[in-house]
């Protein structure tokens, strides 16, 4: 009897842990779709890891937070950005990998003065569908961060 208690109290310790981490990592994209509208690259940097890979369709990687961060000055130095959630992020746990799917309708209104996106990789229609992959890890402190992020276009 005490190995069944046992083994249930460790399925639900289990449990509200992966919830507990779940809200963490849905919280952090809350974060990031708010950094995206209001184009503040530190709260956008904030949930990268130091070794960040950033993989877009149509340019070569980008590797690093400070690259990532060079990255975004020109995406949001050119446009505004409104994001509507199409799918909110299915998040699978691998120990102390997490993997991240969601899908995001991206408007881009460019700012006066503004033809294009001078970035490789950056997005440059008006409204993008996107398909999103994304690897999580926790960091030194044990906050989960996207160390690989990546997407395809459903449009």
């Amino acid at each position: 009897m005490r190995i069944i208690t046992l083994i249930i109290s460790l399925f639900f310790f289990s449990a509200s842990i992966s919830a507990s981490e779940n809200r963490e990592i849905l919280d952090l994209y809350k974060t990031w779709v708010a950094a995206v509208e209001e184009g503040d690259i530190e709260s956008y940097v904030s949930v990268l890891h130091e070794d960040v890979k950033l993989m877009p369709p149509t340019s070569e990687p980008f590797e690093g937070k400070e690259k990532y961060k060079e990255f975004l000055k020109p995406v949001f130095k050119s446009a505004d950005y409104e994001i509507e959630v199409k799918v909110e992020p299915s998040v699978e746990f691998l120990g102390d990998v997490a993997i991240a799917e969601y899908e995001y309708l991206i408007y881009l209104k460019l700012k006066e003065g503004q033809s294009e996106i001078d970035q490789p990789g950056a997005l440059q229609a008006t409204r993008s569908h996107n398909a999103y992959f994304d690897v999580l890890i926790r960091n030194s402190k044990g906050k989960w961060v996207v160390y690989r992020h990546t997407w395809r276009d459903k449009s």
